[in-house]
């Protein structure tokens, strides 16, 4: 494999390979992953560098008049390995109702054109892509010695899932340790695609224009091209080039994973937590923790969107819980948003607002030895071990949690990004005008869940939960978990999506999108297992069709 600088090559000079692959994170890597063993000339293409630059990342800049969206530059990154050097290795597949139209209570939207079913074959394969090792994604599979059920059987909350957390999975080193001994394989970087050009008669993609710094200018072409950038970058690639939006479809029904900790949850026995509050290693190694959902029936039955629900740490801003790791915690928090980073900006900035913090400081000295114990323990668990702790977590000796919900959204046409007709990026692409919002018809779906998994939780005597009045869940700011769903989704026909079932721009005989812009729906789960095991399905489509 040989990398190739952009700004090193002549003006207008042209590359060429069999499969381009336009993105280098979990999407792209593995399509490339997938084909290089067989051979095939594949040409991928990343618009940052090999590291992270200012200004590269400041061409995701976006026109944000909505504030349900963290900003855009800080939430994502262009370079080598894309999305995945900032994910933190969670995984999830979807669930069998993701995939299907829902109709019932209130909701009406249209699902995928493929079923679980047809994709769990690519699950399996994605689970090692992605660092987990396979699919046990019940405690009883993976964890030696859980119960079942967490908190004894409900008709109404499963408390059987769990996540799996990868080392995580830095996707550019796939790139650079594991395809750099492909002779096949080539990475063009610092190549910002500004244009995809398609010949109006056949459809054909025919060419990609680039430019390597402003105004300097290249251009690739291949037999199959394939778009695998974030779900906003590429509708933002295809609405600049007018391609695949003859039925006005690029750039809608943008869904993202609304977030939060919500309501009071009081544990009867506070010794008897178990695994409930904490991660823990699977018998593979594995970092997991419980996930809970209302069962699928429920769903069904309520007209309900689907919610991951988790037992969490207390509320650390406020002092008075009187815990020194907490009020650690928290200060750091407070610390963080002075860097400037992601988490410092947009919603994530009412995480470091501090109630007292005299008394946080002094919550800390008071026990100053079990922060160092934990200190210890953070260093061993969270940076020693190549299977990172996914995050901080809290036993509490009062047994008093929240619940964290990640949350769909129902896809929305109206839910959507257009070009600014302001704003333009260095490389003179007009920014994104991004209109989203989670309505209240969102907002009550949630409300509702939290109702029944109350209920359910209350039934058991495992705890006692409180859950948010509607009027919190109906006001409340909800943190954006910064995924990119729908905007160049799939479908069963052009006039209510951008590509079929295997990914391929209606329009277009040689264009496909592998991304998580594709998803039709967006379930609860982080999207990138989904996002890799799609595009391993498109590998096998692309070997296939190119008599592999």
């Amino acid at each position: 494999m040989s990398f190739i600088d952009a700004r090193e090559l002549p003006e207008n000079a042209h590359l060429t390979g069999t499969v381009v692959i336009v993105g280098t994170g979990p999407a792209g890597t593995t399509v490339a992953r997938e084909l290089a063993p067989t051979g095939v000339d594949i040409l991928m293409v990343e618009g940052g560098s090999l590291g992270r630059s200012p200004e590269h990342d400041d061409t995701l800049k976006a026109d944000q008049r909505s504030q349900s969206v963290e900003p855009l530059e800080k939430a994502r990154t262009k370079r080598l390995g894309g999305a995945s050097t900032q994910w933190g290795g969670r995984t999830y597949p979807f669930d069998a109702l993701d995939f299907e139209d829902r109709t019932e209570g209130g909701l009406n939207f249209k699902g995928w054109p493929i079923s679980r079913e047809d994709l769990n074959p690519f699950y399996q394969r994605a689970t090692v892509a992605a660092g987990v090792k396979n699919m046990q994604y019940t405690a009883a599979q993976a964890i030696e010695g859980a119960p079942q059920h967490l908190m004894g059987e409900s008709d109404l909350v499963n408390t059987q899932g769990i996540w799996r957390w990868g080392p995580p999975v830095n996707f550019g080193d796939v790139v650079t340790d594991e395809l750099a001994d492909r002779g096949n394989v080539r990475v063009l970087h610092n190549a910002n695609v500004t244009h995809v050009v398609q010949d109006p008669e056949t459809g054909r993609i025919t060419e990609l224009k680039i430019q390597s710094k402003p105004g300097k200018f290249l251009t690739v072409s291949g037999d199959e091209v394939v778009l695998a950038m974030g779900g906003l970058e590429t509708a933002r690639l295809l609405l600049n080039s007018n391609v695949g939006n003859e039925n006005d479809q690029v750039g809608r029904y943008y869904t993202i994973h609304p977030i939060g900790e919500v309501g009071k949850l009081t544990m009867s026995d506070p010794k008897a937590e178990g695994n409930a509050v904490t991660y823990t290693k699977s018998h593979d190694g594995v970092w997991v923790r419980r996930n809970l959902q209302l069962h699928e029936d429920v769903r069904r039955r309520e007209g309900l969107l689907n919610m991951g629900f988790a037992i969490w740490y207390d509320e650390p801003r406020n002092p008075d819980h009187g815990d020194p790791l907490l009020s650690s915690f928290a200060l750091v928090r407070k610390m963080l948003t002075m860097t400037g980073g992601f988490k410092g900006t947009g919603m994530h900035r009412r995480y470091a607002e501090l109630e007292n913090p005299k008394a946080h400081v002094l919550n800390v000295l008071k026990g100053l030895p079990s922060v160092g114990a934990f200190g210890v323990h953070w260093l061993r668990d969270r940076i020693l071990d190549p299977r990172t702790l996914p995050s901080f977590t809290r036993y509490s000796k009062k047994g008093v949690y929240r619940i964290r919900f990640d949350a769909e959204q129902a896809p929305r046409v109206e839910q959507r990004v257009v070009l600014s007709d302001v704003e333009k990026d260095a490389y003179g692409v007009p920014r994104l005008d991004v209109q989203h919002f989670i309505p209240e018809e969102d907002r009550r779906n949630y409300h509702r869940s939290l109702e029944l998994l109350a209920e359910g939780i209350n039934a058991t005597g495992f705890a006692t939960y409180e859950p948010p009045t509607l009027e919190e869940m109906l006001t409340r700011p909800m943190v954006d978990a910064t995924h990119q769903m729908g905007l160049v989704r799939m479908g069963s026909a052009p006039e209510e999506s951008v590509v079929d079932e295997n990914l391929k721009v209606w329009s277009s005989p040689n264009l496909y999108l592998s991304t998580t812009g594709a998803f039709t729906t967006g379930g609860m789960a982080g999207p990138t297992l989904t996002v890799i095991a799609i595009s391993i399905r498109l590998a096998d489509h692309l070997a296939a069709k190119l008599g592999l």
